[in-house]
């Protein structure tokens, strides 16, 4: 089951929404170019259209997570999800933007796959072996998400990884370029994000 989630990042979704079920984040709701299957959240940033047809889950404002978390949860526990497709997880505030990629590694950590689509971008959260279709040109960075992370092998990139420590508080990972076709990767230690930023998109 592959689920998107609509986070309210405060500008229209840019890209084509490809899920069997979509889930906005209360005020996603309002940034979200299909109708969803559910709209859920504490309603702070929503005012709940009266022909509103999807199931809406409410939550009291006096909550302990983000909406995003609660929807990745519900995603999981309620939808079954296996996949999670991100959307809205940049722009807007940059506190809620790094807790939006804490919620992709939230869902790497439920047993779903991560994924961001955003303006131009996909991202990944990705621990393990990871294979990426890539263009030859097209920026990719992989970054290390919640501490130090091990990179023991890369193919198809121009500045190679091998056995590297990539830390919290450096920059190394940034701004690699595919030399064309599938980037590998495999991440031994540790979680990453890596960056693909989509050549003539």
């Amino acid at each position: 089951m592959k689920v998107a989630i609509i986070l309210n990042s405060g500008a229209p979704v840019a890209r084509k929404i490809k899920a069997d079920k979509i889930v906005c984040c209360d005020g996603g709701y309002n940034f979200c170019p299909v109708a969803p299957d559910v709209i859920l959240g504490d309603f702070d940033s929503l005012e709940l259209p009266q022909d509103c047809e999807a199931t809406v889950v409410k939550h009291d404002p006096h909550k302990n997570a983000s909406d995003g978390e609660l929807a990745v949860y519900y995603a999981h526990e309620s939808l079954g999800a296996d996949e999670i497709v991100f959307y809205g997880v940049l722009g807007g505030r940059y506190d809620h933007t790094l807790c939006n990629f804490a919620l992709m590694k939230l869902a790497h950590e439920l047993g779903m796959t991560a994924k961001a689509e955003e303006n131009g971008l996909d991202l990944y959260y990705v621990t393990g072996k990871f294979d990426l279709s890539s263009q030859k040109g097209e920026t990719i960075s992989i970054l290390p998400f919640g501490g130090n992370a091990v990179v023991t092998d890369s193919q198809n990139l121009e500045y190679p990884l091998s056995d590297l420590m990539l830390t919290a508080s450096g920059a190394r990972g940034l701004s690699n370029v595919s030399i064309g076709g599938k980037v590998h990767i495999d991440v031994k230690y540790g979680g990453v994000l890596v960056f693909r930023y989509i050549k003539g998109f």
